[in-house]
């Protein structure tokens, strides 16, 4: 007898999207089936975002059809059809509580009357299904990233009956939460909902999916099983080359110091000492909420704290960020979106930002300053941006690319210190290898790094030493002839530490 095939949940036929006459999006084709889990994957830039939001209804395509459950729509309403989607940018609004966020598309109660308690209820349910703990009734804007990100996906849920798409759902989730998510994902996938995941973690996507669609250049280059498609052959897939094999090369740093921490103590941690050397990659690892990002933020002045810092062996007494930007310290910041670009403005200015002083002088009053779209221009080609023009608003790149451009802001000033908080967050693999061999070069130019990372492999590829943080504390460093990354991983998640405090 044969068996009956499934109706699938979501099938698209020569999908294609394009803007002001440029297409971005050509001839996707694929059919997604109750209980698959099916990863989207490409470099930034190659089509996913765009394809991901046609598929929940916030972009008409421009050609092609889409199918839910066997019916052809002429635009995918996301309650109606049962598809809920996580986007990258997170879509909650900071001044609302937990639970309005969670039922913003659907409020309970009768028109003009809205049920709080009801919506309470159900913000609680949700986030239950997925083992979190939260207060529905404190606003999104108290919360960390990781529970902001808990909430989309609560938020997320409440319609996706059929299909759900995750796009990066684990880049600012810690390992239990991420962990939670996966066995929530299992769930999902024995009830028969269909899920389309898009991560830059190859791990997760062989750990997780059932099958591939890749993208490159907005085309589809290929699809399959993941347990028959070896992952460096995805990965070439993707990119549209050989991939070098060879890890990022590392130089011996010096023996002269560059930074010097002695007992360093604020709310968020307390009595870290450690250097870096001229030449040196200082990597530190840890769970969110250790105090990594905290550290960071205050060896750039951002944080006040008692202690002793030395730069170049000057102590720099209550410093703010412009006497560390004199003494030639840069940080690059792991929110791009928040902290980092100005979104309305082009690539050329967010390139120049960090060092305006630098093309003061105009040749036309009100046209520019000189030097700047030379300089500009200079470092699109030295890091590999993807831009049209350097005069092009930097909110219309890919999140690769911005990260490329915020790289290139800092690397202008010419550093002496880099500090790097998750500098490939969100980010191809060919965009990452491009970045580690940045990372590599800057160390290798006399260039002191800090590189904090909640990617071990990252942090094992590139660094000299790793320090461990856990709850505010430095509780292990690793000589790099040492690395473990097991042992590593320990360290970050044992509560031995706290115990011994006790």
């Amino acid at each position: 007898m044969f068996t009956k095939q499934p109706i699938a949940s979501l099938s698209v036929l020569g999908l294609a999207k394009a803007f002001s006459g440029k297409t971005v999006v050509k001839d996707v084709s694929f059919s997604l089936y109750p209980g698959e889990i099916v990863a989207l994957v490409g470099e930034n830039g190659a089509g996913k975002s765009t394809t991901k939001n046609m598929l929940c209804g916030l972009l008409p395509p421009s050609e092609g059809e889409i199918q839910v459950a066997g019916q052809t729509v002429t635009v995918v309403d996301g309650k109606q059809h049962g598809i809920g989607a996580v986007h990258q940018e997170l879509s909650l609004f900071s001044s609302l509580s937990v639970a309005q966020n969670i039922c913003i598309s659907d409020l309970p109660g009768k028109p003009g009357r809205i049920d709080w308690p009801a919506c309470r209820q159900i913000a609680e349910q949700q986030l239950a299904q997925l083992g979190v703990d939260v207060d529905v009734n404190q606003r999104v804007e108290n919360l960390g990233a990781g529970k902001q990100q808990i909430v989309e996906i609560a938020k997320a849920l409440l319609h996706a009956s059929k299909v759900l798409i995750l796009d990066e759902p684990t880049t600012s989730l810690t390992a239990p939460e991420r962990e939670r998510l996966f066995t929530l994902m299992r769930r999902l996938k024995k009830q028969g909902v269909a899920i389309i995941f898009i991560s830059h973690f190859m791990d997760e996507i062989y750990q997780m999916s059932d099958k591939f669609i890749c993208l490159r250049d907005g085309r589809q280059v290929g699809s399959g099983n993941i347990a028959d498609t070896p992952r460096r052959e995805l990965e070439e897939m993707m990119v549209g080359r050989t991939l070098d094999e060879a890890k990022v090369t590392l130089t011996p740093p010096s023996t002269e110091l560059a930074v010097q921490v002695e007992r360093l103590s604020s709310h968020y941690f307390h009595d870290i000492s450690f250097s870096i050397r001229r030449g040196e990659v200082l990597g530190i690892a840890g769970l969110m909420g250790a105090g990594r990002t905290e550290v960071a933020e205050t060896l750039f002045g951002l944080r006040p704290f008692e202690g002793r810092l030395l730069v170049d062996g000057e102590q720099m007494i209550k410093p703010n960020v412009r006497q560390m930007k004199q003494r030639g310290v840069c940080y690059l910041t792991e929110d791009r979106r928040r902290n980092g670009l100005f979104g309305v403005r082009s690539v050329k200015e967010n390139l120049s930002a960090a060092k305006l002083s630098r093309f003061v002088q105009r040749r036309v009053k009100g046209m520019g300053f000189r030097g700047e779209a030379s300089q500009a221009q200079e470092w699109v080609e030295q890091l590999n941006i993807s831009v049209p023009s350097i005069d092009e608003a930097v909110s219309s790149l890919s999140g690769g690319n911005q990260q490329k451009v915020l790289l290139g802001r800092w690397l202008a000033t010419l550093p002496r210190v880099c500090i790097l908080d998750e500098p490939t967050k969100g980010v191809d693999i060919g965009a990452k290898f491009e970045i580690h061999k940045k990372i590599a070069a800057l160390a290798a130019s006399g260039v002191a790094v800090l590189l904090v990372s909640s990617d071990l492999p990252e942090l094992l590829d590139l660094s000299h030493r790793i320090l461990v943080m856990r709850t505010g504390h430095i509780v292990g460093e690793f000589a790099r002839e040492d690395f473990d990354a097991v042992e590593i991983i320990s360290l970050a998640a044992s509560s031995a530490f706290e115990k011994q405090r006790a």
